[in-house]
């Protein structure tokens, strides 16, 4: 990341850049900050890096689940500026 941009951009404009970013695609869920776990009960985790600081927030059974998770966690760490998931209703 060009650390020009990231010290002199508001953070509405740097997360608006963030969120504008193609996913890899060697991508092992389809939600952010949802990986898959070695545990076999619990095949997904959820974690996400802000300010240099990874957040672990925990492993889960089911990959929508997660991805609901990682919206509560980020909104909570990062606030109005975060990237959240779009999830289907339900």
């Amino acid at each position: 990341m060009n650390r020009y941009f990231q010290k002199h951009s508001c953070d509405d404009a740097f997360y608006r850049s963030m969120a504008n970013r193609p996913l890899p695609k060697n991508k092992t869920s389809r939600f952010r900050g949802v990986q898959k776990n070695t545990n076999p009960d619990k095949p997904y985790r959820v974690a996400f890096t802000f300010n240099r600081r990874r957040y672990y927030v925990g492993a889960y059974a089911d990959e929508f689940e997660a991805a609901r998770i990682y919206n509560e966690a980020v909104l909570r760490v990062i606030g109005e500026h975060a990237i959240l998931n779009d999830l289907p209703p339900g």
